[in-house]
Formats: structure tokens, sequence, C-alpha cells
């Protein structure tokens, strides 16, 4: 799953890594705190795939556990 990071326009505070709504909101919050009349702004990056290192390669190597097993247990 992506995971977002907003940036202020105004000074250097960022959101941190989250969701795109969670990320959306602390800017969100952060404005109105801190800069309450001027619009939100500033810069928003996108981090593909999970950080803890899932994703594709653990689906492959349960993919694999599985062959292997049917594989035995059909020679059985």
């Amino acid at each position: 799953m992506a995971q977002f990071e907003n940036a202020c326009g105004e000074c250097g505070y960022t959101t941190g890594w989250c969701s795109q709504s969670e990320a959306d909101e602390r800017l969100m919050r952060h404005y109105l705190d801190r800069h309450p009349t001027v619009p939100p702004g500033g810069a928003h990056r996108v981090r593909d795939g999970d950080p803890s290192g899932g994703g594709c390669g653990s689906c492959l190597l349960v993919l694999v556990v599985l062959i292997v097993l049917l594989a035995i247990l059909s020679n059985r």
C-alpha cells in the first residue's frame, strides 16, 4: 500500500509517512494552527509499496511453498 507525506510550503514541517487522508488532515491542521491566513500548499510525496518489505516477494514465497507442499502430498 502506498504511503504519503505532505510538506508545508511555508516552513519545514512534514506530516511524516501515513495514509493519504491522514497526511492531508495533518497538513490542514498545521496550516490552521501555524499559518491561519495562508491557503494550504506545499509538496506532496508518494512512496509506493509496503515499507516493511512485504508485498510481491512475500506472495511469491507463499506460492512456492504451497506448490512444494502440493507436490510432496501428491506423491504419497
